[in-house]
């Protein structure tokens, strides 16, 4: 694609990328979520119009001590523009439930939503864009920054996560953030929304 330059860049899930030396916020969407679900099937990188004026809510948001997540989220969605939808398929909640509790088998993740294994891989990937072992890893990234942005040290944040050592979880960062974790750590406010 070459070198963009924007307000804004989606850049979507899997796609190898570089960010320059500038001050950048990056907003990374779940996959479950409902940001996701109005950004599926937009497979290219794009430069979005936003203006600093679309971005000052979320920083202000970020930088306020006791944000809610919906005033980030908010945020997010007023500056992407993301329409609203339909409520997501009820089984869809029931997987993110299991999910987020642990029961990250599929075969168990089936039987909550009354399918077949393999009819719930198929599924699964039609709801998110994304297979389940790729959710799986991103929700294991996830878990892991939750630990770092409490304090944790890396090997400690990893091994919570429940990552082999810290080398494995320096993979899975650069493979799904497309950065090195150890320039970006040290340089990043982490925080949940």
């Amino acid at each position: 694609m070459g070198i963009q330059a924007g307000g804004a860049i989606f850049i979507p899930a899997g796609l190898k990328h570089r960010l320059g030396g500038a001050h950048v916020l990056s907003i990374y969407v779940d996959a479950l979520s409902e940001e996701a679900r109005a950004l599926h099937g937009a497979e290219e990188a794009r430069v979005i119009g936003i203006t600093p004026a679309d971005v000052a809510p979320i920083i202000d948001a970020l930088h306020t001590t006791g944000h809610t997540d919906l005033q980030v989220r908010t945020g997010v969605r007023q500056a992407l523009r993301l329409p609203d939808l339909p409520p997501p398929d009820p089984r869809l909640i029931k997987v993110i439930e299991g999910l987020r509790r642990g029961q990250m088998g599929r075969r168990e993740l089936a039987a909550v939503v009354h399918l077949s294994p393999t009819r719930f891989s198929h599924w699964f990937v039609e709801q998110t864009g994304l297979p389940l072992r790729s959710y799986a890893r991103w929700l294991r990234l996830t878990q892991a920054l939750q630990h770092l942005a409490k304090g944790a040290r890396l090997t400690d944040a990893a091994h919570e996560a429940g990552f082999s050592d810290s080398a494995h979880f320096s993979r899975t960062f650069r493979a799904l953030l497309g950065i090195d974790p150890s320039s970006a750590l040290a340089e990043v406010h982490l925080q949940e929304v």
